[in-house]
């Protein structure tokens, strides 16, 4: 294995132990959906809230199933192992595709590779149909990147079966099938004619509009028919969901994660831009990057499919030729101990006030474990300094040592168990259901809230599925225009209560009905996570401020 790929598969297992055990708040809303498909089927009307009658396309309801029935089989740990599974995946098809455009390049492929793996890592790895449609685009671009002279004549049926599964995983994603032939149409077509553009896809355009047939015509093979296809215009574009859903939100240069691999983007192509790149790249970063910055989602299309222009333009790069010595180890050794220690010391001196007794004894000895670690790898180094292939296989071995000492004691401190809803909004179910019988409910919760809560069985006013609230889609009210003016104050809170007849109220310190109806004598406060003795400190202040209101009017 070389150096450059073992450090990538390191790097991908620290940062994965550190984010890989994170629970998505959107799993409660698939696993629900999951319970239910396989109870009753698939759904046409919504079945989870106390609206009546909305228009329903379960767009994710392949996904949903998967999802549940992993769930059904590990518990959270089936989750945790998903995330852990489709994102070396994901790594892995992001690499080979990098040495297909790079003509084999390897040292440029893990570079790239490491980049994403930085950046998506830590926002994009999680339990969501984000993973499944972006593996199946990187099928897709990697099948067209190995067959740049012509056609297999298998390719069609590969798209079509690529076309069903996208549809039926992630059906608001499932456009961008199509979408992403277009480079490589255009390039068909026009690549060459320039001098901005190279051209190295030979198909003829017939052969690409073949597999644009067959893979819109496999677009049809799901319960809702066209419904499912045109999902995409039902939220995309909303006023409502832009001004709600953080991820789509336009994209901020001012945020690292995003605005610095954009700035290698550019350098990069500033540098070499007397270069010429295939046309079908640059539509590719043109496009996505372009998305990215109307919509923070696609930032993670951007990674995969932007850099791909990045790496041809370094296909040619080569490390400098040269041994490695022992006294160039010994300065790189040093200065990554010294590196490693003072992050590790001022991770410690951060997080020392929060982490309890055995959590710190745990960390100094993982410190002492790991040190001497480094200190074996050390002096095995030296007594094989005089020896060229020596230096150059321990080199690995003390890099890893180097990178477990940097990483196994920040666990010791920051790992937690996977963790899969906040204990104040478990509670409050618990009060709930304890009192009264799910049917007997009728439950106002905001945007980020109701999940959980329909997964107990409690119907809510609004959950997580933003385009399910839009009249385009339950062709009835805009309720998330609704929640707004709420949200707001253009709504008063004692009108929107005549129109629904909640029971109970779950706020959030983030809402004015946190304080409006702390006021309010026609509603009694039976939970409040800021007086509850069971949350320790750390879940009082990572958690949000929850109360639990019943409405009971004759109490004044």
């Amino acid at each position: 294995m070389k150096h450059s790929q073992a450090i990538l598969i390191l790097a991908f297992v620290a940062i994965m132990a550190f984010v890989g055990n994170r629970v998505n708040n959107d799993v409660w809303f698939l696993l629900g959906s999951g319970r239910y498909l396989e109870a009753f089927g698939i759904p046409h009307i919504e079945p989870f809230t106390l609206h009546e009658g909305f228009h329903f396309v379960m767009q994710q309801w392949l996904f949903a199933l998967g999802l549940w029935q992993l769930y059904g089989i590990g518990g959270v740990y089936g989750l945790v192992a998903f995330s852990w599974v489709a994102g070396a995946l994901l790594l892995l098809l992001y690499y080979r595709l990098q040495l297909r455009v790079t003509g084999g390049n390897e040292s440029v492929s893990s570079l790239l590779t490491a980049v994403v793996l930085v950046f998506a890592g830590w926002i994009f790895i999680t339990q969501r149909p984000q993973m499944a449609s972006s593996l199946i685009f990187l099928v897709e671009i990697c099948l067209l990147e190995r067959q740049r002279a012509r056609m297999a004549r298998t390719l069609p049926v590969v798209f079509f079966v690529l076309s069903v599964l996208l549809i039926n995983l992630h059906a608001a994603m499932w456009p961008m099938l199509l979408v992403f032939l277009l480079p490589y149409l255009l390039e068909s077509l026009v690549g060459g004619r320039f001098r901005w553009c190279r051209q190295d896809f030979r198909w003829p355009p017939h052969e690409l509009l073949l597999l644009l047939c067959v893979s819109f015509l496999a677009g049809l093979c799901n319960p809702y028919g066209l419904e499912a296809m045109v999902y995409a215009a039902h939220g995309y574009g909303s006023a409502e969901i832009n001004a709600l859903v953080g991820e789509m939100t336009p994209l901020s240069l001012k945020n690292l994660y995003v605005g610095l691999p954009f700035v290698l983007v550019l350098v990069a192509l500033g540098l070499y831009a007397r270069r010429a790149a295939p046309l079908r790249y640059q539509l590719l970063a043109l496009g996505t990057g372009l998305m990215a910055l109307l919509s923070y989602r696609s930032f993670f299309l951007f990674l995969l499919f932007g850099t791909l222009g990045i790496g041809y333009i370094f296909r040619d790069w080569r490390e400098a030729p040269g041994t490695c010595t022992w006294p160039q180890l010994r300065r790189r050794g040093l200065l990554l101990f010294f590196l490693v220690a003072v992050m590790d010391l001022v991770v410690f001196l951060l997080a020392r006030e929060t982490a309890g007794a055995a959590r710190q004894e745990a960390f100094f000895l993982l410190v002492a474990l790991a040190l001497l670690g480094v200190l074996a790898c050390a002096y095995r180094l030296y007594r094989g300094r005089a020896r060229a292939e020596i230096l150059a296989s321990g080199e690995m071995r003390l890099t890893a040592a180097l990178l477990a000492l940097f990483l196994l004691p920040l666990l010791a401190l920051r790992w937690q168990p996977p963790h899969m809803v906040d204990r104040s909004i478990a509670r409050s179910a618990e009060l709930l259901l304890a009192a009264r019988q799910p049917s007997e409910i009728r439950l106002y919760t905001g945007y980020d809230d109701g999940d959980y809560m329909e997964y107990c069985g409690i119907p809510c006013y609004l959950d997580a599925r933003a385009e399910v609230f839009l009249p385009q889609l339950n062709h009835q009210k805009n309720v998330l225009r609704e929640y707004i003016d709420l949200r707001y104050g253009l709504l008063d809170y004692r009108e929107f209560q005549r129109r629904y007849s909640f029971t109970h109220f779950l706020t959030t310190d983030d809402e004015l009905l946190y304080t409006y109806l702390a006021a309010d004598p026609d509603y009694v406060l039976l939970y409040d996570s800021a007086e509850d003795d069971s949350l320790s400190e750390a879940e009082q202040q990572e958690e949000k401020h929850v109360r639990l209101y019943a409405y009971r009017p004759e109490v004044q």
